[in-house]
């Protein structure tokens, strides 16, 4: 079988860690990040309105939120996040009970919730970056509740000399890549010029959702693995 060799394209310095992680566990990974983070200026308050439901869908959202806050303090609320690492940072900015999915760190998750199931007459605020699924909103609208979005950030794409680039990962014969989202995967094809692409699609694209290795599949990726979670110490112990 041939050893793992790995493109990590998550955010940094989260794929740093990764890639320096696997890297001294055997697993060569080489951290290339394909989309940085901005915030949105010149936000409104976001908590004018009450809520009955804050959702947090990523660290991202609650840290850029908080930023939007100018030091005021968030609303008493039943607080959701995600996953672990957004519900521990979101417990820290409110000082205040937060729930996660008990399995499913995803909309899914979100939505197994007991106390989501029935929401007539109640408010949800979603915070978020701008784009991304809907499901989490449509399934919300039809239980019953108003949902709101308030989105602190936006994902932009890092420029980088693309034949150079996908050059460099054939010089270190990646043969895999860990996908944390359909964009990035959508912006791993934007990058790779049409004369590269065919090699791009021999990589093994591994990702902890279905949804991003059947859009994998749709655009030419055969090779396919399903992660348990896309935290780093669940993808570390992965490849021990």
């Amino acid at each position: 079988m041939v050893k793992p060799r790995l493109l990590i394209t998550r955010f940094a310095p989260h794929g740093q860690y990764l890639a320096e992680r696997l890297s001294e566990q055997g697993i060569y990974s080489l951290a290339q990040p394909l989309l940085t983070i901005e915030p949105i200026p010149h936000l409104d308050y976001p908590f004018v309105h009450h809520y009955d439901f804050i959702i947090a869908v990523s660290a991202n959202a609650v840290e850029y939120t908080d930023l939007s806050l100018h030091n005021k303090t968030w609303p008493q609320c039943n607080y959701i996040a995600v996953g672990d690492a957004t519900q521990h940072l979101l417990a820290e900015k409110t000082k205040q009970f937060v729930e996660v999915p008990i399995s499913s760190f995803n909309s899914e998750g979100v939505l197994a919730l007991p106390k989501l199931q029935q929401l007539d007459n109640r408010s949800v605020l979603i915070l978020r970056g701008v784009g991304g699924r809907e499901l989490l909103k449509e399934t919300l609208l039809a239980r019953g509740a108003s949902v709101d979005y308030f989105e602190s950030y936006q994902r932009v794409a890092i420029s980088l000399p693309r034949s150079m680039t996908i050059d460099k990962w054939q010089q270190h014969a990646i043969n895999g890549a860990i996908i944390s989202s359909v964009e990035l995967l959508e912006q791993l094809i934007i990058l790779t010029p049409d004369s590269q692409l065919n090699w791009l699609k021999t990589i093994t694209i591994y990702a902890a959702s279905e949804r991003i290795l059947n859009f994998a599949y749709a655009n030419g990726f055969v090779k396919r693995v399903l992660l348990p979670s896309i935290a780093s110490q669940d993808i570390i112990d992965y490849f021990k």
